[in-house]
């Protein structure tokens, strides 16, 4: 393209310069990041091109709250829902770009009469001749009852692009003889064994020494492989780095006991809820409510009546009864109306996004300053902690500029560490660095050189420097002997354990080598253990009846021997059977592929995360962090 604008400007420099001008700035306003207020049209997410806007986030973020129903607040929610409406609207979007360059369309016409098909489901959707009502009614019913046929549009078209992508990659799954008898017989035959599955122990194998382990170590060739690993300059500002800063003392913690007057007052109460949706739902509910209230002031038993009518699943078994909580821990509607009663006094319908309470007040009392005076001394303190940690490390990282730690550290008081290299496992470990799992994502996300923002853990603050990369390489023994010294506990743990269940099964049978299981005659696809290890499906498939298998090893570890004591054959295929199955084997293949390809398509999008680049448009993956706090995983 620029070989082309340097062509335009040498044949007709001046009219032209001026056209591309115009075209380059078009083209900068176009792939400069969006800037100011955040709208419902901001764009959050971009996948090749397809755009996720503020507003698709917003709509999918209430449908799952929703689902998840009012277990939590919607705020102590958010971050984890956030987190999964975005991840499902991008791999909605990543469908979407398979779906294209594989040529598959979903037409308008398609999801139109799926979404008659669903509406129709509902009979109140519906009029006296059984058809969908008039359109402004259907509207009216949507706006009362909270549904949105968008969301459900949206839902129907992803799951026909889906389905017609699985149908169009089932054809191309060469399905042969061999492998349609194997499937037929794991689904139809029926196998009886009795096994033994016994675990090895490979920590009783002793050290035999460096030599020893030098051997099998350069024996082992590219077994001991280790991945790209890195290492980090980290900084770590624990409790006993800010010593006496934290310390709380008593005027501190009075002005914070007076501070917090308004929530020494504890309630003890029993409540009763129907719970309601919408306006409608809230006012029938209120209406119980308040023909309850008249039996309950009567006298009726209100524990009694909670175990029968409330609608709050805590209540069964213990008549409602909420304990002794303060005003903060309760909705604000609630706590309100509790603290407006007397003990003994019975509330009028309280409203609250749980639907209609009602309360009664059992008991009032204070907390005085020393009942709390060692939790306002741990709280102040841990509060006192994160914000001054998080203050050092950012003024090292400030003073850091971008480039080593140490430095900035030592003049703060917290020198800096080198770790060992590690990898992006997650059995990785390094001594020094228990935050290590927590981490290991973001430190491979970020370029070698890049400093992390001050993060927070249990018991102590961490900032940390990309320091370097290490290539694919097998280590030098002494960095990985631990590694090397437990590989050669195994195999060799697992070499005298084959021995001696060889020398069991010709001594004494397979009651020799363990305790034995029986395993009633099923076909084996029902057996998830036996079917996922092929090893073990081959096994059973191919010894006779009354023969042992070989020993084999199960995936989690254990030494495997068993006897088939019976074989109910399959039924011999049929045209129809045979048809069914190879669509059900190409169709299961289909599924295994597409997943490849979209988790593909999501790896190489994101090496290309760059909003302000063409490629970033249009060839990768996005996510405005401005616009939305919640980090992606892997």
């Amino acid at each position: 393209m620029l070989r082309s604008f340097r062509q335009v400007f040498k044949s007709n420099r001046t009219p032209m310069a001026a056209v591309m001008i115009v075209v380059l700035l078009g083209l900068v306003a176009y792939l400069a990041p969006t800037g100011g207020a955040i709208s419902r049209d901001t764009v959050v997410a971009r996948v090749y091109g397809h755009e996720v806007t503020m507003q698709e986030l917003s709509d999918h973020m209430q449908e799952l709250y929703q689902r998840y129903g009012k277990q939590a607040s919607p705020e102590a929610l958010k971050p984890f829902v956030q987190s999964q409406a975005l991840r499902d609207l991008m791999n909605q979007k990543l469908m979407e770009e398979l779906a294209e360059r594989h040529h598959v369309v979903v037409t308008d016409e398609e999801v139109g009469a799926r979404l008659r098909a669903f509406l129709r489901q509902y009979p109140m959707l519906l009029d006296t001749k059984g058809g969908l009502k008039p359109t402004a009614e259907l509207k009216q019913i949507f706006q009362e009852t909270g549904f949105n046929p968008a969301l459900q549009e949206r839902a129907i078209r992803s799951e026909l692009l889906r389905t017609k992508l699985v149908q169009q990659s089932a054809l191309q799954v060469p399905v042969d003889e061999a492998w349609i008898a194997q499937e037929h017989r794991l689904r139809n035959e029926k196998v009886a064994f009795q096994q033994v599955a016994v675990p090895v122990d490979a920590s009783a194998i002793a050290d035999p020494g460096d030599a020893t382990l030098e051997g099998f170590y350069k024996a082992g060739g590219e077994r001991f492989l280790q991945p790209p690993r890195r290492v980090i300059q980290f900084v770590a500002v624990d409790r006993a780095a800010l010593g006496k800063d934290l310390d709380v003392d008593e005027a501190a913690l009075k002005a914070a006991f007076e501070a917090r007057k308004g929530d020494t007052t504890e309630f003890k109460a029993r409540h009763i809820l129907f719970k309601a949706e919408g306006d409608t739902q809230m006012q029938e509910a209120t209406t119980k409510a308040q023909l309850l209230r008249q039996r309950l002031v009567k006298g009726l038993d209100f524990a009694k009546t909670a175990e029968e009518q409330s609608e709050d699943p805590s209540a069964k078994g213990n008549g409602g009864d909420l304990g002794w909580f303060t005003a903060s821990k309760m909705v604000k509607p609630f706590s309100e109306a509790a603290a407006a009663l007397k003990p003994g006094e019975i509330s009028q319908p309280v409203r609250t996004q749980f639907g209609i309470h009602l309360i009664k007040l059992e008991g009032r009392r204070e907390k005085k300053f020393e009942d709390v005076k060692a939790e306002l001394a741990r709280e102040i303190s841990g509060s006192r902690f994160n914000s001054r940690a998080q203050e050092r490390l950012e003024q090292i990282r400030k003073r850091a500029n971008g480039g080593d730690l140490a430095a900035a550290a030592k003049s703060l008081g917290s020198p800096a560490q080198l770790s060992q290299p590690f990898s992006n496992e997650p059995s990785a470990q390094v001594e020094g660095l228990p935050e290590l799992s927590q981490i290991a994502a973001e430190v491979f996300r970020m370029k070698v050189g890049d400093v992390s923002k001050p993060q927070a853990f249990p018991g102590r603050h961490l900032l940390f420097r990309v320091q370097e990369e290490l290539p694919e390489a097998v280590p030098p023994f002494k960095e990985i002997r631990a590694k090397v010294l437990a590989a050669f506990r195994v195999e060799e743990a697992r070499k005298q354990a084959v021995a001696k269940a060889q020398q069991a099964l010709k001594t004494g049978g397979l009651q020799a080598v363990g305790p034995v299981t029986d395993q009633a005659a099923a076909p084996l696809s029902g057996m998830r253990d036996f079917v996922t290890h092929p090893g073990i499906r081959k096994a059973l498939l191919e010894t006779a009846v009354g023969q042992t298998t070989p020993v084999l090893w199960t995936q989690d570890g254990k030494l495997w021997v068993a006897k088939v004591t019976s074989r109910e054959p399959a039924p011999a295929l049929t045209f129809e059977t045979r048809r069914s199955l190879i669509q059900d084997v190409q169709t299961t293949e289909a599924q295994k592929l597409l997943s490849a390809e979209l988790q593909s398509l999501d790896q190489q999008g994101r090496l290309r995360p760059g909003f302000s680049s063409l490629w970033g448009h249009f060839g990768g993956i996005y996510v405005n962090t401005a616009a939305v706090s919640v980090q992606m995983e892997d």
